[in-house]
């Protein structure tokens, strides 16, 4: 079975990730956008990785409105984002994403984040709501945590997501995670 990883990335760290799997799964790897979704019956598993903005994967929605060709197959998607993963944050991005009407597998990454990598909309933006946070006790402290990196870039790699993705990957691979 062939293993197709295809992405969306912003900043690098959904691309950093998307690589790392494509490479120890010896795995085709496209952005999403360059991807020919005629060739979709080569591959048996499909991982797609977005990165995370207001609770949404971007890209998601484009690769979703192929699930008619997906059924068949075994699909992971995963997002990268710099909030810390947590139940409580999985739950609303497969909510915000209507991820739980699709039978895939959801993971969520932490990513790396340098609001200098953004354009200058998306900063003043991120500016507008780190001040929200800023100014609301009752925001999350994993949100107010958040608030230290305004300035400072995050270099981050989960190397713990990473390998339960892989770990699943090898299951669906050998036969013992199928659909």
């Amino acid at each position: 079975m062939k293993t197709l990883v295809l992405y969306t990335s912003h900043t690098g760290s959904t691309k950093r990730y998307a690589e790392n799997l494509a490479s120890a799964l010896n795995a085709d790897i496209f952005p999403l956008k360059k991807f020919k979704w005629k060739n979709i019956d080569d591959y048996g598993l499909i991982i797609y990785g977005g990165w995370v903005q207001g609770g949404k994967i971007k890209g998601v929605s484009d690769f979703l409105a192929h699930y008619d060709d997906l059924e068949s197959k075994n699909v992971i998607i995963f997002s990268s984002g710099m909030v810390v993963p947590s139940k409580e944050g999985r739950a609303v991005i497969i909510d915000a994403n209507i991820l739980d009407i699709y039978h895939v597998r959801y993971y969520q990454l932490r990513g790396s984040f340098d609001i200098n990598k953004l354009n200058f909309l998306q900063r003043a933006m991120i500016r507008m709501y780190f001040r929200q946070i800023e100014e609301d006790p009752n925001a999350n402290i994993g949100y107010k945590n958040l608030l230290e990196f305004l300035d400072e870039p995050l270099d981050y790699y989960d190397r713990e997501g990473v390998d339960k993705i892989l770990a699943i990957s090898h299951k669906i691979l050998a036969g013992e995670g199928d659909k």
